[in-house]
């Protein structure tokens, strides 16, 4: 039933913006709990216009000794999670999101800072296209700066019922064992006004599609504490409640090959805009 990792290595897209920094120490805190290597993957920021871009390739000798301090400082940072960990580095030509979806092939996860588009809470293009895109699952770094771990709290996991959920499930169940943490698994469906003169109650029948979709996890994580949350209700709002009690929302979406992947799952997306914790997010 295990879905097993390829390569056992975590991808994580850096440069200096502060939410990188934190986005880079997230992903070293999974990757050592994990027991996998990190790879920082460094890009120019975004907002850089195709000028600078162009500027940058040129390459000279004084950029490539700041990139280079760079990836040194970050190095650094990732290691206070696990001075243990193996770490390296690579400088992709092309854009950000198009090196991150092409090193996807090769990850377990990927990594993405949630940088927002004109100062809101809606992430931008390029990691809305690493989470389309990728070959793997991605984490979306969300939280406040300078507090990028939130050591402690429970995983969530959201499930439908369907073979959609599978490749969640699985996730959250291994990241929950790795990190000693309970698992919260949510399940929802739509709320409806009653007709008159009949009771419409699912709760039961919701609350065993949950129970069957964790049997066989239970039994291969037996370690793994489970709260089960059968709520009736919409997923987004559900799950962007929850996030103020947990440390990371996993989520599964659709599996949609280009071009049919801007058909990106709502509830998925809409967590991605909205929620104030990491978002991993796991194509069918």
């Amino acid at each position: 039933m295990s879905i097993r990792a390829d390569h056992n290595m975590i991808v994580v897209g850096v440069d200096e913006t502060p939410t990188a920094m934190n986005a880079a120490r997230w992903a070293a805190y999974l990757a050592s709990a994990l027991r996998a290597s990190l790879l920082l993957t460094f890009a120019l920021p975004h907002g850089v216009t195709p000028a600078r871009q162009l500027a940058a390739r040129i390459r000279s000798p004084h950029s490539s000794d700041a990139a280079g301090a760079a990836l040194d400082r970050i190095r650094t940072l990732v290691h206070t999670c696990d001075p243990e960990l193996t770490v390296s580095a690579v400088r992709p030509e092309g854009s950000p999101a198009e090196a991150l979806v092409a090193l996807s092939t090769h990850a377990r996860i990927v990594v993405v800072g949630a940088r927002t588009a004109f100062g809101q809470r809606l992430v931008g293009p390029t990691t809305m296209r690493v989470a389309r895109h990728a070959h793997c699952p991605v984490g979306v770094w969300r939280g406040a700066n300078g507090r990028p771990i939130p050591r402690g709290k429970p995983v969530a996991v959201g499930i439908d019922g369907t073979e959609l959920s599978v490749p969640a499930i699985a996730r959250a169940f291994e990241i929950a064992a790795a990190l000693e943490v309970p698992l919260t698994a949510v399940h929802c469906w739509p709320s409806r006004i009653e007709p008159v003169g009949y009771h419409l109650d699912r709760g039961e029948e919701e609350r065993t599609v949950l129970a069957e979709s964790l049997a066989g996890w239970r039994t291969e994580y037996p370690d793994v504490e489970v709260i089960e949350m059968p709520v009736p209700g919409l997923a987004r709002s559900v799950l962007n409640e929850l996030a103020r009690d947990v440390q990371l929302l996993v989520v599964g979406t659709h599996g949609y090959p280009t071009p049919k992947a801007l058909l990106f799952g709502s509830t998925s997306r809409d967590l991605l805009h909205h929620t104030t914790c990491p978002v991993l997010v796991c194509r069918s």
